[in-house]
């Protein structure tokens, strides 16, 4: 009803003492000048609000497409990324060799964990004395290039730790060494090892390699 009578208003109206609004040409009565106020209001209110339930429905939409794909990319980003750690490995020492003066054993890193961890560096190893005692830390050995290895669950890498039994300088003879104290590469956490060393200068250790040989 109210669109017809906003249209009866751009064919030429008056108005009367009684405030009733004529047709210019037929002489018919329409309506009162107050009905066809509010009737023209209540037609801009209806644009109105379309138009903002329009806007809030679009800004919505927006903010749950960028945070489903900010969470997706997080998680990307830092899967797959494992170092082996002191509570999934088991260490011990391999089997022995020596030539010339020197005393070689390596020393072995198996992976116990149930995925594949890497490795990569040097080992920190200290030599023990009889009652426990820390007696001398060895030396990076620069003849092999430390290089990334990845051990499968069971699989081992190794680092080979050199020993001398020739005296140097004053020395009449080499003490013996109890054992080892050995920390994986990039970690805190040590083993005690048992294995008798000589323990003059010349004590050395190499980077982790795959296999038990340690070279």
């Amino acid at each position: 009803m109210c669109r017809a009578l906003v249209a009866g208003a751009e064919t030429g109206i008056r108005r009367d003492h009684r405030g009733w609004v004529y047709n210019g040409t037929m002489n018919t009565r329409l309506v009162p000048l107050a009905l066809l106020g509010v009737c023209l209001a209540a037609a801009c209110s209806s644009t109105t609000s379309s138009s903002s339930t329009t806007t809030a429905k679009a800004t919505t939409t927006t903010a749950k497409a960028v945070t489903t794909t900010t969470a997706k990319a997080a998680t990307t980003t830092t899967a797959g990324t494992v170092q082996c750690r002191f509570a999934a490995l088991s260490i011990s020492v391999g089997q022995a060799n020596g030539a010339a003066g020197h005393s070689m054993v390596p020393v072995v890193f198996k992976n116990t964990g149930s995925a594949p961890c890497t490795m990569f560096g040097f080992p920190g190893v200290a030599s023990l004395t009889s009652s426990g005692s820390q007696a001398a830390q060895a030396t990076r050995s620069t003849t092999t290039a430390p290089a990334r290895i990845t051990l499968a669950s069971g699989a081992s890498g190794s680092a080979l730790v050199t020993a001398t039994d020739i005296p140097s300088g004053t020395m009449v003879s080499c003490p013996t060494w109890a054992g080892l104290l050995v920390t994986p590469p990039n970690d805190t956490q040590a083993a005690r090892l048992t294995v008798q060393l000589p323990g003059c200068p010349g004590f050395s250790v190499g980077p982790v390699v795959a296999g038990t040989a340690g070279m």
